[in-house]
């Protein structure tokens, strides 16, 4: 599984998909990440972290602390890197979520961007996320990619790699039984306005997409106890 996820998400990178998912994810992803109240001197902690975009921004808040993203494709991460290399706060690995490189308690907050439902098994994600979290620790995560968001089903049958499709309630579930405190979840809206004619290549119709973003996407929030 880990070698399929690997294998397809370098075929991303090579494509210049990372910066097509920056331009499509940021603008709740930077929403969720405002939420978090990161400290200058947070360690921080981007899961499935793609080309690194989310890694800066908070990096920029973690001024004084330290910001690494880890993901399964070696490609987005030397990708990240290249676009990273003016900060002096950020590293990068290769690695997987459900076996994280890194000891207990380490981090102040974690931060997952649409990476959740790939994990082959998310419970042991969410307890591996939570063990590296310190105490008070905060984890969120924003997916697009959920049973009550009928639109993005239809990405199911575009992906090239399995995925889970949960529902809010399944997802608050697995949180709880990883460890998490005071779990909660919203929604968050994209702010540009509906375009008149939908032109990209995500969704079949129109009326798709507007289903999509009336939706929103899930963000999930828990914290440690």
């Amino acid at each position: 599984m880990e070698d399929l996820l690997r294998r397809e998400f370098n075929e991303w990178a090579k494509a210049g998909r990372g910066e097509s998912m920056e331009t499509g994810h940021k603008p709740m992803g930077a929403q969720a990440i405002n939420q978090m109240n990161i400290s200058p001197d947070a360690r921080v902690l981007d899961l499935g972290c793609g080309s690194g975009w989310a890694t800066r921004l908070m990096a920029e808040k973690a001024s004084k602390g330290r910001v690494i993203g880890i993901d399964i494709s070696d490609e987005m991460v030397r990708v990240a890197e290249e676009a990273s290399a003016s900060f002096t706060n950020i590293e990068f690995h290769v690695g997987s979520v459900e076996r994280l490189p890194f000891g207990n308690d380490e981090f102040t907050h974690a931060f997952s961007m649409e990476s959740l439902y790939y994990y082959a098994d998310v419970l042991a994600a969410l307890r591996e996320i939570h063990r590296v979290l310190d105490h008070r620790g905060l984890f969120v995560t924003v997916v697009d990619l959920y049973q009550e968001n009928a639109a993005s089903h239809q990405w199911i049958e575009m992906l090239n790699v399995p995925v889970h499709l949960l529902s809010i309630s399944d997802y608050r579930s697995l949180f709880q039984q990883a460890g998490f405190v005071n779990v909660s979840d919203s929604r968050i809206y994209d702010p540009a306005p509906l375009p008149e004619r939908y032109t990209g290549t995500s969704f079949k119709t129109h009326d798709d997409y507007i289903q999509y973003r009336q939706a929103g996407s899930l963000k999930l929030r828990g914290e440690v106890s």
